[in-house]
């Protein structure tokens, strides 16, 4: 996919979000005027499923206004449904500024990892979903652009579900990673369903600590104690860092941190939110 040669030498700003669950399924192809038109129950009852309901109109609102706002290069999502959904929110909700890359594979629940890359912005962009026995699927995107290539990983490991909270799909997976990503010139971002910080990481993810990578927030110096890119409650309100941009050493992070206007104090509170995730955003350079 081509496009203008604006080099990689400008900083790049990116970014990753769990979307949670998001569907936007549409009967058929809607002008915007036409789409706007739409009451949230002719828009809900496009998408049938009891298990997977389209994403409710404000809460899609409010992720692109953070997309639009950031006015990011890049961005990671995860819980998509599917292609069909990415295109529809760039198109209806973006202006149509980002080129969409999703591969449907892997995932049993009907949820996968996409990316949005704006249009214009390198010289050529290519995606390939990599194999291997993932849960959900991992996709490799190449932005090339001034002479420079720059590698970025999208994941969403094992959740911690299950008899055995999914720890030897996780195990297998991580070793699978590690074996995948570049040394250089390489972002890993996305979900990694479980905790990296260094120091208090769980024991299956030490594989990949020990590549030369480092974690944005690490990097921006915000404690241990106060990153966290997801809440949820059970037996009252609780937090951790599920989701990461970790960057190879030769990269330099030039700014980076957590995106969350509202902490919520409730059950009822969170419900409203677009997610149970935020995003976490980062600057990097050549």
């Amino acid at each position: 996919m081509h496009g203008k040669d604006n080099t990689m030498k400008v900083p790049l700003r990116i970014a990753t979000f769990n979307a949670e669950n998001f569907y936007m399924l549409l009967d058929r192809e809607y002008s915007q005027q036409d789409f706007e038109a739409l009451s949230d129950s002719e828009y809900q009852g496009m998408n049938a499923s009891i298990f997977n309901p389209n994403k409710t109109l404000g809460k899609i609102a409010a992720i692109a206004k953070t997309i639009l706002d950031e006015d990011f290069d890049f961005v990671g999502l995860c819980e998509l449904g599917g292609l069909e959904t990415l295109v529809n929110f760039n198109k209806h909700y973006l202006q149509d500024r980002y080129d969409c890359f999703l591969h449907e594979e892997n995932s049993k629940r009907g949820i996968f990892v996409g990316a949005l890359v704006k249009k214009g912005r390198f010289t050529l962009v290519s995606a390939e979903n990599m194999q291997g026995a993932f849960s959900r699927n991992l996709m490799q995107v190449t932005l090339q652009g001034g002479g420079t290539t720059l590698h970025i990983f999208v994941v969403h490991l094992k959740a911690q579900h299950g008899q055995d909270l999914g720890i030897e799909q996780r195990i297998a997976e991580v070793d699978q990673l590690c074996a995948l990503v570049k040394r250089r010139r390489c972002v890993v971002l996305g979900d990694f369903n479980g905790i990296l910080i260094r120091g208090e990481n769980q024991f299956e993810y030490a594989p990949f600590l020990e590549l030369p990578f480092r974690d944005v927030l690490e990097a921006m110096s915000v404690p241990a104690h106060a990153r966290f890119s997801h809440f949820y409650f059970r037996g009252g309100l609780n937090f951790s860092q599920l989701d990461y941009i970790f960057c190879s050493n030769d990269l330099a992070i030039l700014d980076g941190g957590m995106m969350c206007d509202l902490v919520p104090i409730n059950y009822e509170q969170r419900r409203r939110l677009p997610s149970d995730h935020i995003f976490i955003k980062a600057t990097i350079g050549p």
